[in-house]
């Protein structure tokens, strides 16, 4: 089924039945009909939501997919093994106009054992990629959203079937991950006399390159860390590391800030 006939079919559909689309994560293994790897190899049921994400293993293997004999997979790996199951992470900001235009209803984005700042930035980024789109549909750009994107630690990048049934870029057979330059700063938890309490997720220390993602906006709040206060005695302190659980540290910040709202390090 192409996508005019699937536009057709959402076209035609009851009213009352809503459409849900994929548009942006790591793609499950279930696509080439192993979705139990996890449950078989680590007693982790993915249908329950504990997958152990074995798709993302090394293996030393060599495949050729039983429904279609002939067709080999290129399997090529070294002492750490191949990561053959392992697929690129889905990423659908450039098609959001065309999605929207199609009449979906909702749209899904994979977030299982990720952390808040992941979901953060990434829900953040699509909110407003629809929102300017169905303001704005003339002047959609793709590109100021993707840079975002590329700010947060993922795999490499696909579209998977949805430009191309015959599209084979879709494979992470390295294993690696991209875009490392920035990480969990922390995520705000209180303000107290125009301080900010941060529950710090890696070391913060005074100097580091820090970026508030606001909700609603595309591009963050950049801003450098002045100052540190220890969480107990209010004595200003150089650095600080996450030595234990909700390690917290005070700090002043250069906008209005609420609860819950996430920062990113540079590193």
């Amino acid at each position: 089924m192409n996508k005019e006939q699937i536009k057709e079919l959402i076209k035609n559909k009851p009213e009352d039945l809503e459409v849900e689309m994929f548009i942006h994560g790591a793609i499950c293994f279930g696509y080439s009909g192993r979705c139990f790897l996890s449950d078989f190899l680590a007693g982790r049921s993915a249908n329950l939501g504990d997958c152990a994400q074995s798709c993302r293993w090394a293996y030393n293997v060599y495949v050729e997919e039983k429904n279609k004999p002939g067709n080999l997979m290129p399997v090529e790996y070294d002492d750490k093994g191949t990561y053959i199951f392992s697929s690129k992470d889905m990423c659908l900001i450039k098609e959001i106009p065309e999605i929207v235009e199609m009449g979906v209803d909702s749209l899904k984005i994979e977030g299982r054992l990720k952390t808040e700042y992941y979901l953060a930035s990434i829900v953040n980024i699509y909110r407003n990629a629809i929102d300017d789109y169905i303001k704005d549909p003339e002047n959609y750009d793709y590109t100021k959203y993707l840079k975002e994107i590329e700010k947060t630690k993922t795999r490499g990048l696909t579209t998977f079937y949805f430009n191309d049934r015959n599209n084979k870029d879709f494979q992470e057979y390295e294993g690696k991950q991209y875009n490392l330059e920035y990480e969990f700063g922390g995520k705000v938890v209180d303000i107290q006399n125009e301080k900010t309490i941060i529950e710090i997720k890696n070391k913060l220390s005074i100097g580091d390159e820090l970026e508030i993602i606001i909700p609603g906006n595309v591009e963050p709040e950049k801003c450098i860390i002045e100052k540190l206060w220890d969480i107990e005695t209010d004595e200003e302190i150089n650095t600080i590391n996450p030595g234990k659980a909700e390690q917290k540290v005070k700090i002043k910040l250069p906008i209005n800030v609420e609860k819950g709202w996430i920062i990113r390090r540079k590193k």
